[in-house]
């Protein structure tokens, strides 16, 4: 019984899952902004803040979080600056809205200035090679939330067995 109860609990602990880690993906737009190398690669994301679809290509403003280990923008974390995606051809506004979480993989190719509100910025600009759009409440790249391992621990009496005034168990959900 004790190696059972042993097995169970450590296989409690084994699921037990944290949130994913913010991870290091290079300078910030901000860095990138100040002193940064046109032609770098960079692994940004953040929160949508507007789409504009010119001719030929879509212009995507972001304003910057860190990635966490799967590549989701941490927008419980402090943001850090604004950045703008080029994409050749045509992205659906309603898909890249305002809002949305966008994960970038591309290349530093210069910088635009532009307002935020009524302040000047200088806006790094990324050719866009890969991008993943995020739900906004979810952890996975799916439009279902994660779940999240769930540990509940209760304690029950029972009758009847083989033994006189029952017996107490204890219990291990997932």
């Amino acid at each position: 019984m004790s190696r059972l109860f042993l097995l169970v609990s450590l296989l409690a602990v084994g699921a037990c899952a944290t949130s994913p880690q913010v991870v290091d993906t290079g300078p910030t737009p901000s860095d990138v902004a100040r002193n940064g190398t046109i032609g770098s690669s960079v692994h940004w994301g953040g929160q949508i803040v507007k789409t504009k679809n010119l001719s030929d290509r879509t212009l995507v403003e972001v304003l910057a979080f860190p990635l966490d280990s799967e590549g989701r923008p941490a927008v419980d974390q402090a943001p850090q600056g604004r950045f703008i995606v080029e994409k050749s051809g045509f992205l659906e506004p309603k898909e890249y809205a305002r809002n949305r979480l966008l994960e970038v993989r591309g290349i530093h190719n210069g910088f635009t200035d532009g307002k935020v509100g009524e302040a000047a910025y200088r806006y790094p600009v990324v050719i866009g090679q890969v991008l993943q759009l995020w739900e906004s409440g979810s952890s996975t790249l799916s439009s279902q939330p994660r779940v999240s391992p769930r540990i509940g621990i209760g304690i029950g009496s029972g009758g009847g067995g083989t033994r006189v005034g029952g017996g107490v168990g204890i219990g291990i959900g997932f």
